[in-house]
């Protein structure tokens, strides 16, 4: 029988892939408010030689303990070494979500999305898979890295959609390099 959906955020496939792209350095968070510095030093891994440390990063731009967000990211330019930076700001009229997520991997674009695994956290996503039936999203699962866990994780595609938002629930941010 299949599934009634009437609340949780659902997503119908269209063409998914199984697509992965790690970038070289998997960095752990320090403190408990910098999993978006950790986040960004994981991306950046891929496109620089030397990585900024942690305490680097906070001094050079001034970070204060607390969530960061994508506006944040952009304006102090803490992305500048990429050559190309895309946020959910670059796809203002095109539907943000797993198809996207999907075709930017495959694009070879590094990417971190903010979701509520805790309020407002950062996770570096490293593949979208099409498990079993390239149909149904339920089947489908994204690998991520906690940085706070310093664990990669395997996640129901749905769920992973449903936690992705910011804290007031509205907008799927994401970053996303190359």
């Amino acid at each position: 029988m299949e599934r009634i959906r009437e609340f949780f955020t659902y997503e119908k496939p269209q063409g998914y892939i199984s697509v992965s792209n790690t970038p070289p350095r998997l960095y752990r968070q320090e403190r408990d408010w910098t999993c978006s510095v950790a986040c960004i030093r994981t991306l950046l891994s891929g496109r620089v030689a030397e990585v900024a440390s942690e305490n680097e990063f906070i001094e050079k731009f001034g970070l204060v303990p607390g969530p960061h967000y994508v506006d944040e990211l952009i304006e102090k330019q803490m992305l500048a070494p990429a050559r190309v930076v895309k946020t959910n700001r670059s796809f203002a009229g095109e539907k943000i979500g797993l198809p996207l997520l999907a075709r930017l991997l495959e694009e070879k674009y590094y990417v971190m999305a903010e979701c509520m695994y805790n309020y407002a956290h950062w996770v570096v996503v490293l593949g979208y898979f099409a498990v079993r039936d390239a149909e149904d999203t339920e089947e489908h699962r994204i690998l991520v890295y906690d940085p706070y866990y310093d664990q990669v994780r395997l996640v129901i595609a749905d769920e992973f959609l449903t936690m992705w938002c910011d804290p007031d629930g509205h907008e799927k941010e994401f970053v996303a390099i190359r």
